[in-house]
């Protein structure tokens, strides 16, 4: 899966005015009670921490420790936490909570039982079900999902050959997201989007809560503010990502 896809383009839009500010207003998150919600909702800055953690390891191959619970980069290694893997074979995912023959110690599956005891309280079939069959990318909307909900720096997925195994990285040797870094949703939001199906709208509406932007938001069209500066999207009727522009 091609994570690079050509960058939708643009003029800048019109600088607000002062007045115009006055539109503009924080949101929080919304409740989900699904699990391609829950996706929605971290999808975009985790999109944006797996590219930086790539900047990190470069070009690096891993190395797993189950022993000390780290995944090892060259010289870096970074502690995890095991959410689940993905099978080559049958395009089958199964949770780290249901892998038992695997002898995953129970220390490295903390927030893969953290999810099934969500499903069980959300009545969310597919974080409750232990394997079943995926469609293509899956893999990396569980990643970025769990590296969102349970605020870590980053998440990675392991290819082993016969599969990939996904895990979460929260480690101070990775840096912060600079969220004043406003360019980088427009480079950013267009690669996930072409990666991974999503819905455009509500991924783009939580990654700028996320970015702590304000948020003017109408039928077809999301304005976000900071720091005086405005990005807009702009959707169809399907909510599909028609144009990104911004005034930085």
């Amino acid at each position: 899966m091609g994570i690079f896809k050509k960058l939708f383009g643009g003029e800048a839009s019109k600088g607000k005015t002062e007045g115009e500010s006055s539109n503009f207003k924080a949101f929080d998150k919304t409740d989900y009670n699904t699990l391609k919600e829950l996706i929605e909702q971290h999808a975009g800055l985790s999109f944006e921490k797996q590219m930086n953690f790539s900047d990190v390891i470069r070009s690096s191959a891993w190395e797993l420790d189950m022993g000390k619970g780290n995944i090892i980069f060259g010289d870096l290694d970074f502690p995890i936490q095991i959410i689940g893997s993905l099978s080559f074979n049958d395009s089958s995912w199964m949770w780290g909570w249901a892998n038992a023959k695997s002898g995953m110690p129970e220390n490295l599956l903390v927030q893969s039982n953290q999810l099934k005891e969500i499903g069980l309280k959300k009545n969310i079939k597919e974080l409750t079900d232990g394997h079943f069959n995926v469609a293509e990318g899956f893999e990396h909307k569980i990643g970025m999902m769990a590296c969102g909900l349970f605020k870590c720096k980053s998440y990675y997925c392991a290819n082993y050959g016969q599969g990939t195994l996904v895990v979460t990285i929260d480690d101070d040797k990775i840096p912060e997201i600079d969220k004043n870094r406003l360019e980088k949703v427009l480079t950013n939001f267009p690669q996930l989007i072409g990666a991974v199906d999503l819905n455009h709208k509500n991924t783009f509406k939580n990654y700028l809560i996320d970015r702590a932007f304000e948020l003017n938001i109408s039928e077809n069209k999301i304005e976000g503010m900071k720091n005086g500066k405005v990005l807009t999207a702009e959707f169809d009727e399907l909510n599909r990502l028609k144009s990104l522009n911004g005034k930085l």
